[in-house]
């Protein structure tokens, strides 16, 4: 039995909660398994990743350990669908790479802002969220 990739998502970001529940319904079933860094315990068992970088971008991280983040997460989820999504290597496209990944970055920063918070109780989340 192999153990599912998992993908690292900001769990008090309403965004990110979407996204990671779109991707998870396009990966291939049992693939994926979703996991919000802000959780207790979750990056502990993901010891070369930081609490900072997660703020950044989501990650996923597959069961050999490599580590996919950002757009390129995306695509590696997609990808585990095989010819479904075999569109999703034009990512790879150096051009169309370095564009996905502005935007990806630009989403990133504005979290927050576009979609909300889910709801949080702790004193981080007024830290990245400024108005």
């Amino acid at each position: 039995m192999t153990h599912p990739a998992v993908l690292l998502y900001d769990g008090h970001c309403r965004l990110c909660i979407a996204g990671a529940r779109r991707l998870l319904g396009w990966a291939r079933p049992g693939a994926i398994e979703l996991a919000s860094f802000q959780d207790p315990g979750v990056l502990e068992r993901f010891p070369d990743l930081t609490h900072g970088q997660c703020m950044q971008a989501m990650y996923l991280v597959e069961p050999d350990g490599h580590v996919f983040r950002a757009t390129e997460a995306v695509v590696a989820v997609l990808l585990t669908r095989g010819g479904l999504f075999a569109w999703a290597r034009l990512y790879y496209l150096p051009g169309l790479r370095w564009l996905l990944e502005r935007a990806y970055e630009w989403v990133a920063r504005n979290r927050y802002r576009l979609m909300g918070r889910a709801e949080c109780a702790d004193a981080g989340c007024a830290l990245h969220f400024r108005r």
